[in-house]
């Protein structure tokens, strides 16, 4: 006989409002992306099975899962909650787009305050050139995913701030469409990201780079990793995953999903194979922790969570403080592209960036996760608009 939502749920801390292991993953995921940049910052030196690993900038892929799990997450634990989306829309903007837009601001400034410092100190340096309005127009309405020149502009790694607002703006439909058909609207879901991205694929094959990135990099595109963060706090709130078999599914689940997204099969970028790869990798990766002591006393760590609680702030000042580092020092400090510089910008540089982000989720941040939650919940007392922040 199966069991039912009541009986297959986990018990204790994963009935909280707040999951500290679920922090803690998001600390793994900031520092997938720290480790990848700083390693370009680098020149890319090569590390026995660790250059392998950073190489793959999983980063994007394991957010894309973790947003799809903590937006679903609410209605795992109760099938019968309804979403208010007025109100779901409202906390995501209050909760987000200032701290985007103040990372803008800071990327672009930060240049020209060591600039200035420079020449007060005595030494030379050029103004750096402002973003032009064009550039601050796609990234101000989160539609620079969109444009082959600006994508990357103002702030290299913020891309995935226009494929994030495209998920927070689909959930409610992805939602609504999987409830009213159940399996069947998971199919179709699915049907519709890998149609998306079998034609998008035929459409700008030969077209090379980033326009062939960028067109399986949005929404649609990614909207298989999505779904499957969403199944994923399903599968852990309906069945549990308490005994060992099950866990060693998940395990070789991990180990298979990651083996497919670099295999050389994960090359036809048009059947997304490396997300569907991906998709299974990171779902199993939540799954085993949050249903696993160890996995929770890892990633629940105070010091873990701590990181992780502030990823996101992390996150969106790290690029270009570690390029501006990367180059102090190797023009100031003497330190030549390699093994040593990395280890040094993996330490001191990892140091410096906890400290100007902590300053920056103090200020910014923080502010905005209290303003979000002080948005009225609406005629149905929707919690289901205010998932683990």
């Amino acid at each position: 006989m199966s069991r039912t939502p009541a009986e297959a749920a986990p018990i204790g801390w994963l009935a909280t409002d707040r999951i500290a292991a679920i922090d803690g993953l998001r600390a793994l995921a900031f520092l997938l992306v720290f480790a990848f940049h700083t390693w370009e910052f680098a020149g890319h030196p090569y590390v026995p099975v660790v250059s392998a690993v950073v190489s793959q900038n999983t980063r994007p892929d394991f957010f894309v899962v973790l947003t799809g799990f903590v937006l679903a997450l609410p209605f795992a634990r109760n099938p019968a909650r309804e979403l208010d989306t007025a109100v779901y829309l409202r906390r995501r903007i209050r909760r987000i787009v200032l701290p985007y837009y103040a990372a803008l601001l800071f990327a672009a400034l930060l240049p020209q305050a060591l600039v200035l410092f420079v020449r007060l100190v005595g030494g030379e340096a050029s103004w750096q050139p402002w973003p032009t309005w064009e550039n601050w127009a796609w990234h101000l309405t989160f539609l620079h995913i969109f444009s082959p020149e600006y994508w990357a502009g103002i702030n290299g790694s913020l891309w995935t701030m226009s494929l994030e607002m495209q998920l927070y703006l689909l959930f409610p439909l992805v939602l609504a469409v999987i409830m009213r058909w159940k399996l069947r609207g998971i199919i179709a879901v699915l049907a519709v990201t890998m149609v998306y991205r079998l034609v998008a694929g035929l459409l700008t094959s030969g077209q090379g780079f980033p326009i062939e990135f960028l067109v399986g990099a949005n929404g649609l595109g990614r909207l298989q990793e999505f779904l499957a963060g969403m199944l994923c706090a399903a599968l852990i709130y309906r069945r549990g995953l308490r005994n060992a078999m099950e866990r060693w599914l998940l395990a070789l689940g991990l180990i298979a999903g990651y083996a497919l997204a670099v295999s050389p099969v994960a090359a036809l970028t048009m059947l997304s194979v490396r997300e569907l790869g991906l998709s299974l990798a990171f779902s199993c990766l939540i799954a085993l922790v949050l249903t696993s002591r160890v996995g929770t006393g890892v990633f629940g760590a105070r010091a873990v969570s701590w990181i992780g609680y502030r990823a996101y702030s992390l996150f969106l000042i790290h690029q270009p403080l570690m390029w501006f580092f990367a180059e102090f020092l190797k023009k100031v400090i003497g330190l030549d592209d390699g093994v040593v510089l990395l280890a040094v910008l993996w330490t001191v540089g990892l140091g410096v960036t906890v400290v100007v982000g902590q300053v920056f989720f103090l200020l910014i941040e923080r502010p905005c996760i209290e303003w979000a939650k002080r948005a009225p919940r609406g005629r149905r007392g929707d919690a289901s608009a205010r998932p683990a922040e």
